[in-house]
């Protein structure tokens, strides 16, 4: 029995096809990202922005290790592919070292080039195609964006009172991540007026995207009235069957009994 093509889609497969995922355009919004925080790397003085920054960059160097993984793993050629296909710079550009972030313009290129080949009306056919995958990568990519400038923003509002609680990186990527997450420990909390209505902002924001994830996998895991509509039709079929099995079997047994003996 043949596998469907396009459930062994890998990002290898997908450009050789000729075709753009949702999670291709999530991979270079990271590297996009990732190239910002390079060049703000280097012009801001603040150590403690740069930390947060960088604690943010060590996330998506993750990201990039797993992607270099996941197409290696994929690829038709693993050879082909290190050598011939960038995938050295893939793995070059996961390392968390500054000097190997700009390899991950080469990601940004190769997405340019496959969006130029296949056309861009049917690039947009084919991630709408998918709009439930666009909406959860869009989703997480929002969310680290939240989680980065969120951080630097409530440091550099916090950074005015000498009382403030929040004055490290780590400090201020937590209070972002429980403040998104409406858990609230209550154990950070901004204490300037810049601050707390910067708190507002990430309250509002995060519950809607958080409100948005949670829909979309209690919709994946949940059962839906379609699937509970063909359930009970499986179920009264499966009645019908019996009755008619004993209905069967109370004719063969009244047929035998008028028999002459």
């Amino acid at each position: 029995m043949k596998k469907d093509p396009a459930a062994q889609a890998t990002p290898q497969t997908n450009s050789m096809q000729g075709t753009i995922q949702p999670y291709d355009i999530f991979m270079v919004g990271l590297a996009l990202l990732s190239v910002v925080n390079l060049i703000m790397y280097i012009f801001l003085e603040d150590e403690v922005l740069m930390s947060t920054i960088w604690s943010i960059d060590l996330l998506l160097s993750g990201f990039f290790f797993i992607d270099f993984l996941r197409r290696l793993y994929g690829a038709p050629s693993r050879f082909r592919y290190f050598f011939l296909g960038y995938g050295w710079a893939d793995l070059l550009a996961s390392l968390p070292f500054p000097q190997f972030k700009l390899l991950r313009l080469i990601r940004i290129i190769k997405a340019y080039l496959l969006v130029k080949r296949i056309g861009g009306e049917r690039v947009i056919h084919q991630l709408k195609a998918s709009r439930a995958s666009n909406a959860l990568y869009l989703m997480f990519f929002l969310i680290i964006l939240l989680l980065e400038f969120g951080s630097i923003a409530v440091l550099s509002a916090e950074q005015s009172n000498p009382t403030a609680n929040i004055n490290t990186a780590s400090d201020a990527i937590w209070w972002v991540y429980v403040t998104i997450t409406t858990v609230g420990y209550g154990d950070l909390y901004p204490t300037t007026t810049a601050g707390r209505l910067l708190g507002a902002l990430v309250m509002m924001v995060g519950v809607g995207l958080f409100a948005v994830l949670t829909g979309y996998l209690a919709n994946k895991f949940l059962p839906t009235s379609s699937d509970s509509a063909e359930r009970d039709a499986d179920k009264t079929l499966a009645r019908v069957h019996a009755e008619l099995a004993e209905i069967k079997q109370t004719l063969a047994e009244l047929s035998d009994s008028k028999l002459p003996r």
